[in-house]
């Protein structure tokens, strides 16, 4: 009788795990979602500035902007990124190079390069770029939002004497 339940138990778990499988999103279609989000999430704050940085964050999401405490919330991005993104001269650009679904159809990953542009106070244009992790999660109406970003700058270039 033990052995029956067991099996009929394996059986009903077999099932579960098979119509779990079914409705899921292929990883790669995922992948290529996450993508497509991280681009429009630069596109948007290409265009919009820090609102179209702040509409791309969950709710509850945080940045860790380099030696920074954590900044988590939209009003609390806003008012850390805003003066940023609002000078003259400054833009913040990247482009995703990888995408990798962590849960499938709940949380993902982009990493990418970044490359931000400004001005020195004589007008001189300046750049830094880096590599950036943000991690996605799919929020109830299937839209991917930022939980967590942050980036590197690359090291300073060194000039031989």
């Amino acid at each position: 009788m033990h052995a029956r339940m067991l099996l009929a138990l394996v059986a009903v778990a077999g099932l579960v795990l098979a119509s779990l499988a079914v409705g899921a999103p292929e990883p790669t279609d995922e992948r290529e979602q996450l993508l497509a989000a991280d681009r429009a999430f630069d596109q948007a704050t290409a265009e919009k500035g820090i609102e179209g940085w702040v509409a791309f964050f969950a709710p509850n999401g945080s940045m860790l902007p380099g030696d920074d405490p954590p900044v988590t919330g939209p009003e609390a991005i806003r008012e850390f990124m805003g003066p940023t993104l609002a000078q003259p001269g400054v833009s913040l650009r990247w482009q995703p190079t990888r995408a990798e679904v962590l849960i499938p159809g709940v949380l993902g990953m982009t990493t990418g390069r970044w490359e931000r542009r400004s001005v020195d106070a004589e007008g001189k244009p300046m750049s830094r770029m880096g590599t950036y992790v943000t991690i996605w999660k799919k929020q109830p109406d299937g839209a991917w939002k930022v939980v967590f970003d942050t980036g590197a700058p690359d090291p300073p270039e060194t000039k031989p004497n």
